[in-house]
């Protein structure tokens, strides 16, 4: 093998396209030490082509050194020409770069690769770089991540040991490697790597279990939805556990089921199994569903007589009270007034929504109340602008407060406005609520409202629902 030493123009020579060092990084200080002290060690090159009569040389060792010269100024260099082989040429890039602390781990895996390429072997490589031949076969793992998946950040070559080694986990799913690669540089990589782990379990899991679902003789139905139960099936059972056990798991689950094929679908880690009903239990469930059509008829039906019986109980109570209210004595006001406000303070159901009558929304619905039930509505009725509206209204219903020989008459109006807004449609279908209905019919009527007769049969719980009928 021929050696010579020569002074070599630096543009005659070229940086090595296989140098398992792609960034030669800062130079300056190593320049600047050239300046002062020159070259102390020559580059190492072997012959390339000619250019314009000239011969060119493929620099093997020293990128760095040429790099520092070319920014100290220094036209020619001291290089050892060498004739290489491709694969000598590599190796000797290779161990000198391995000595290096500063080579990332990708530079050295494609390095490594680069003479598997070549023909060298996982034992050759480490004997020559002095590392474990396990080493360099997790070298070689890093080197077969492809270059479209690199090209995914341009923070990979930034990748640490440890996140390439996680990376090369998915060489076996190309896209999944895509996908985490997208992550270099950014903070959500322990979290698509977790995902993709949980992806890889799940998928895993479902490829032994569909062996087993096969050797069964059973196909997995994709379904328009995996969780909507077949017409004519049951609702599902459903087989979490590791796919060798499943064999097991599913014979005793078919001597409860026996009847047809069972239909089998996947979701995740679960595989569901839905039952074929017989033709006894379709019909029982046939008959059950219309059995429950005909009640949310009944149901229906009841909420809309319901609905209209409120409505027209709540305009006779507001009607009479607004044409009775400056009837009343002294005596009925203030022993109405104790009542009602003991039943604001003590009730259950009805007594929530008192207490909470400083709350806007309730408020305001107290107010419109109070305007049903009065001769003189509150004097504030443009609600565009709400704040103002309750406002005004809240402040005149205080002045009326305070009007003499009025106080108790403007209590009174307020106490019923506010259990007024509590009584709805739904207070009959409520035995707790017309419990409370109830002690307020009984206010009314002691200051002389004459209950009627529809109005009793709601007290009594003419619009509670049925209960249901027992399966």
């Amino acid at each position: 093998m021929a050696i010579s030493i020569i002074d070599i123009n630096v543009k005659s020579l070229i940086p090595n396209p296989n140098n398992p060092r792609k960034d030669v990084g800062d130079v300056t200080e190593l320049a600047d030490s050239i300046k002062e002290q020159g070259l102390q060690q020559a580059l190492v090159v072997t012959p390339d082509h000619e250019e314009h009569g000239e011969r060119c040389y493929r620099v093997v060792i020293g990128h760095r050194r040429l790099a520092a010269c070319r920014l100290a100024g220094i036209e020619r260099v001291p290089c050892v020409v060498r004739e290489l082989d491709a694969r000598t040429e590599r190796e000797l890039m290779l161990v000198e770069n391995c000595q290096r602390s500063d080579l990332t781990p990708l530079e050295e895996a494609d390095g490594y690769q680069g003479l598997l390429d070549l023909g060298a072997g996982v034992g050759e490589l480490a004997s020559k770089t002095g590392r474990s031949e396990s080493f360099v076969r997790g070298r070689l793992r890093i080197a077969r991540i492809p270059a479209d998946v690199r090209a995914k950040s341009n923070s990979f070559a930034q990748l640490s040991l440890s996140q390439l080694d996680e990376l090369a986990e998915f060489e076996d799913r190309p896209d999944m490697m895509a996908e985490l690669a997208s992550m270099a540089g950014t903070k959500n990589w322990d979290w698509k790597l977790g995902q993709l782990r949980s992806r890889m379990r799940v998928e895993d899991w479902q490829k032994r279990m569909r062996q087993v679902l096969d050797g069964l003789g059973l196909v997995v139905d994709p379904g328009p939805s995996i969780w909507t139960t077949p017409a004519g099936y049951r609702y599902y059972n459903t087989w979490s556990g590791e796919p060798d056990e499943f064999k097991q798991w599913y014979g005793r689950w078919r001597e409860k089921n026996p009847y047809g094929e069972p239909v089998i679908r996947f979701s995740e880690r679960n595989v569901l199994c839905f039952s074929q009903m017989s033709p006894e239990e379709i019909a029982k469930r046939d008959a059950d569903s219309e059995q429950r059509e005909r009640r949310n008829a009944e149901d229906r039906a009841l909420l809309v007589k319901r609905q209209d019986f409120d409505a027209l109980a709540r305009g006779l109570r507001a009607e009479w009270v607004k044409t009775h209210a400056a009837g009343f004595n002294g005596g009925q006001l203030r022993k109405a007034n104790t009542r009602l406000s003991l039943l604001a303070l003590t009730g259950t159901n009805l007594c929530d929504g008192l207490i909470a009558g400083a709350e806007w929304d309730n408020l305001d619905h107290v107010l419109d109340a109070y305007n049903l039930l009065t001769t003189t509505p509150l004097p504030c009725d443009d609600k565009r602008d709400r704040e103002m509206w309750r406002e005004q209204n809240l402040a005149e219903l205080r002045r009326r407060q305070h009007v003499e020989g009025a106080a108790n008459r403007e209590l009174l109006l307020t106490l019923c406005a506010q259990l007024e807004t509590l009584i709805k449609p739904g207070t009959w279908a409520d035995e707790r609520d017309i419990d409370l209905a109830q002690t307020y019919y009984q206010e009314l009527a002691d200051l002389g409202y004459p209950v009627s007769d529809e109005e009793n049969k709601a007290l009594k719980g003419e619009y509670l629902p049925e209960d249901d009928e027992a399966e």
